[in-house]
């Protein structure tokens, strides 16, 4: 039997309905007084986003991940979920227990102490567990993204040149300083022009698996 392309369309829907189903089941929970405890902000591909997400991301503020910002945090985790799930089918990302470690003890840093960060966390309805695990999570992308895009990238000395003499000297004269000699900071010019075009590749990148992807904006 041949089908066409609405009957299988209509199949495809067909075997996400349990899916849905559930996730509706899961998140619109009420209360005994009616109000409803949690509710879908968006749907990337399989990947549900809840508001309590978006509350939970905006208030911890942690941007280790090296996706660029965007207009509104549930671009930024539309972004978060659509390169996690690009992770699954590449090989597995390998991030040490010290590198996990190192960006959590920068956040109990930026925070006063351990017994601050819980209160904080425990406010806004997360524990130490559920930061180390978003900690990993960015940890990965951010390995992802230094791996698939930074060996493509060649800044040779006539780019660094150019970047020199049309940005770096004159962004100098407006702040009224003498730029140091070519040579002293060849360096950090190169990383500089590796890190932009890094992001540009990197944009490129995510609108073309946007387009790709199915991303579900609940109004």
């Amino acid at each position: 039997m041949h089908f066409n392309s609405s009957q299988k369309r209509q199949n495809a829907w067909r075997k996400k309905i349990p899916f849905l189903l559930f996730v509706l089941c899961v998140l619109c929970i009420r209360k005994a007084d009616g109000v409803i405890i949690d509710r879908i902000a968006a749907i990337v591909n399989d990947a549900v986003i809840t508001q309590s997400e978006l509350d939970k991301a905006q208030a911890l503020g942690l941007k280790i991940s090296g996706l660029p910002s965007r207009s509104t945090v549930l671009q930024e985790r539309i972004d978060h979920h659509l390169v996690l799930q690009q992770l699954k089918s590449q090989p597995p990302v390998l991030i040490t227990q010290e590198e996990i470690q190192s960006a959590y003890d920068a956040f109990v840093v930026r925070h006063g102490n351990e017994e601050l960060l819980e209160g904080f966390l425990q406010t806004i309805g997360m524990n130490r567990d559920d930061l180390l695990q978003e900690i990993r999570n960015q940890l990965s992308v951010r390995k992802f993204i230094r791996d698939r895009f930074r060996p493509f990238v060649n800044i040779t000395i006539e780019d660094a040149e150019d970047y020199y003499e049309n940005v770096y000297k004159p962004a100098a004269e407006i702040l009224n300083k003498t730029a140091p000699p070519f040579a002293e900071v060849f360096a950090e010019i190169q990383n500089q022009m590796v890190e932009s075009r890094v992001q540009d590749q990197l944009e490129e990148w995510l609108q073309k698996i946007r387009k790709e992807a199915t991303v579900n904006i609940k109004e």
